[in-house]
């Protein structure tokens, strides 16, 4: 880059810690990325003798989903990248002190050093080292043009490789990874009833519903109630995963549609045949969707009585892989007897379930183990057993 490009300004404080000092401020997206570059530590040369940089690997699975992400209406990212820049990079100017008191609020000024061809020369876009947050800043390659989205920074001067390496340890060594099902159980306070909510809303009714197949099985926040951990098999992400996966295929999306005001959907004709929910949920019709799962899981329970109510040890049913398998059944049994935003009703269910011949003593781990592998050989053995496909329809709806 050329030497003569403008200076990135921008207003921060100074704080103070054991590490030494560093600043904190805010810089438009654009400009960071303009400044900023990453090192990934790697083998040099082919050989674990020789290993440089100090980030992970870029994972650009998760820098799409960044990108999509920034251009949601509810978009945020409250975190700050850090940062750390050269010292012949940077110029101070007190900002809004008088002359009596130590000023600890400044512009800094990032400019490049040197001359383009000298060995000391460091061009614009290398003047910030990401310490933490190369993912996000990628993400935000993504940003539609015209839409601003700031990002706070922690910026150190002149960072040594060991604090770098020192701070970036202990920033990602130290988070914990956010239970799922606290995650899930956050929507309820969205304002705006997108996918998540939707499908939180019907689940928690039917943890609720005394009547009902799913009462008081379901772990909220992941955790069993004090003493109820013998028939509290289901975790709430495990439970409202697979009904979101029959509403829409881009949850964000749709719930960003929401926070719009936005409620009407065009839809791919025959997207119900995928996502057999869709209609309820455009309809707002969650009373639907309890009426489904509500006929659908007590045919379930009506199958196997034992298992379903006492879950005894060892038992896949209502468990992890069994709901899985169950949950994945439910579409062919859905495309089977019903039309589209049509209620499967108990009667279908049991009738799907009485061509069903697997007895308790198969359902459990040692037939179906735990994980993807478990989860597909019950349902394929429930798709043989029940004569159903999961590759026709039963009819072909337009919009």
């Amino acid at each position: 880059m050329e030497n003569n490009l403008e200076p990135v300004q921008l207003i921060v404080s100074k704080v103070s810690q054991p590490i030494g000092e560093f600043y904190v401020g805010r810089i438009e997206s654009r400009q960071l990325r303009a400044i900023s570059y990453v090192e990934i530590r790697s083998f040099l040369e082919g050989t674990q003798k020789k290993i440089a940089g100090i980030q992970r690997e870029r994972n650009e699975g998760r820098i799409n989903e960044i990108k999509r992400y920034v251009n949601l209406e509810y978009a945020t990212f409250p975190t700050s990248v850090i940062i750390s820049v050269p010292p012949e990079c940077v110029d101070f100017e007190p900002y809004n002190q008088g002359d009596d008191e130590e000023p600890t609020i400044f512009k800094m000024i990032l400019k490049p050093f040197g001359r383009e061809g000298d060995e000391d020369y460091t061009p614009l876009d290398r003047i910030a080292f990401i310490i933490d947050g190369q993912h996000r800043v990628a993400g935000l390659e993504g940003l539609k043009e015209g839409n601003i989205f700031d990002v706070n920074v922690s910026v150190f001067i002149g960072a040594s490789e060991a604090d770098k390496a020192e701070i970036f340890a202990r920033v990602n060594q130290a988070q914990t990874k956010v239970n799922p099902s606290l995650v899930v159980d956050l929507a309820s306070f969205y304002e705006e009833r997108g996918p998540m909510k939707f499908a939180h809303e019907i689940i928690l009714a039917m943890n609720h519903d005394e009547d009902g197949p799913f009462h008081d099985k379901i772990k909220r926040l992941g955790k069993a109630e004090a003493g109820k951990g013998h028939i509290q098999t289901l975790a709430q992400a495990t439970v409202v995963k697979p009904l979101l996966d029959y509403i829409t295929p881009d949850p964000e999306g749709d719930r960003n549609k929401r926070y719009k005001g936005i409620f009407s959907s065009k839809r791919p004709v025959n997207a119900w045949n995928r996502y057999i929910f869709q209609p309820f949920y455009d309809d707002d019709n969650d009373a639907a969707v309890f009426l489904c799962l509500t006929n659908y899981f007590n045919a379930v329970k009506a199958k196997w009585p034992k298992l379903w109510d006492d879950a005894p040890a060892g038992s896949v049913l209502n468990r992890t892989t069994g709901y899985g398998a169950l949950m994945k059944f439910l579409r062919p049994v859905y495309l089977s007897k019903c039309g589209k935003g049509e209620v499967l009703t108990r009667e279908a269910c049991d009738q799907v379930f009485r061509g069903i011949s697997i007895p308790d003593t198969e359902l459990t781990r040692e037939h179906f183990l735990p994980g993807s592998s478990g989860v597909s050989t019950l349902y394929n053995r429930l798709l043989d057993e029940s004569g159903l496909s999961d590759k026709q329809p039963k009819q072909q709806t337009l919009l």
